[in-house]
């Protein structure tokens, strides 16, 4: 894809590759996101990344759930100088760890307020590069989330749907449907069923929107980069935050 071109689209999601965000249910308006079967080795330099711009609320990590990596992961934070919180709502960095229905190519993306940053500066872009270049494909994902003014979780009632920038469409969650939306890479299927919403079908060349899980909670979306396309579940009480 792009990359000059998608870095001028302010509300998609990835860095790198055509990326998608199924976002955690308690979703921060400030999110680090790795892809990468060892996040222990890509984590602690971008947290340090992201210290110069003063996005580090604190020294304190908990996780959410459980990962193959977690003790791995604990370990080299706790080298770091971060200290394992026990109860994760006083953490001032949470874990969520999911698992991608197709394996994609390694990287990270840092979100604030529905803003993608580039936070790939010096050190960071060596990183960046070397985790393309020298890692194999994964299919987990590593959702960081920082402290910060929880959303209230509920069930979502709408899923809507945004082409560059622009709302195109509201589909009901109360109701079984599908759409067929034409977007800038050709053509992207969104699939309502069961009060869930997922993208079954995507013409940019990795289909990792294809592959994200579900959606149903407020607050949930799933991206497809390259399209300049995203699925956002809504409720009743939910505040727009996507900028374009």
């Amino acid at each position: 894809m792009d990359r000059r071109a998608f870095f001028k689209t302010l509300f998609v999601t990835p860095l790198l590759t055509p990326f998608v965000l199924s976002s955690e249910s308690n979703r921060s308006p400030v999110q680090l996101c790795v892809i990468g079967d060892s996040p222990q080795l890509f984590l602690p330099p971008i947290l340090r990344g992201l210290s110069e711009y003063g996005f580090i609320p604190g020294q304190t990590f908990a996780f959410l759930n459980s990962h193959p990596e977690g003790n791995e992961l604990k370990n080299v934070l706790s080298t770091s100088g971060w200290k394992f919180a026990a109860q994760t709502s006083r953490a001032d960095l949470r874990f969520s760890f999911n698992h991608l229905r197709q394996k994609a190519s390694p990287s990270f993306t840092f979100i604030k307020n529905g803003k993608v940053w580039d936070i790939r500066t010096r050190e960071l872009y060596s990183l960046w590069k070397d985790m393309h270049s020298h890692h194999s494909s994964s299919s987990l994902l590593t959702t960081v989330s920082f402290k910060d003014t929880s959303v209230r979780v509920q069930p979502g009632t709408h899923a809507q749907v945004f082409l560059d920038g622009k709302n195109v469409g509201s589909l009901s969650l109360n109701k079984n449907s599908s759409r067929l939306y034409r977007a800038k890479k050709g053509k992207i299927s969104v699939v309502v069923e069961n009060r869930r919403a997922w993208v079954s079908e995507s013409s940019c060349r990795h289909k990792i929107c294809a592959s994200a899980l579900p959606v149903s909670l407020t607050g949930e979306r799933i991206i497809c980069a390259p399209n300049n396309f995203l699925v956002e579940i809504q409720g009743p009480r939910i505040v727009d935050t996507i900028i374009g």
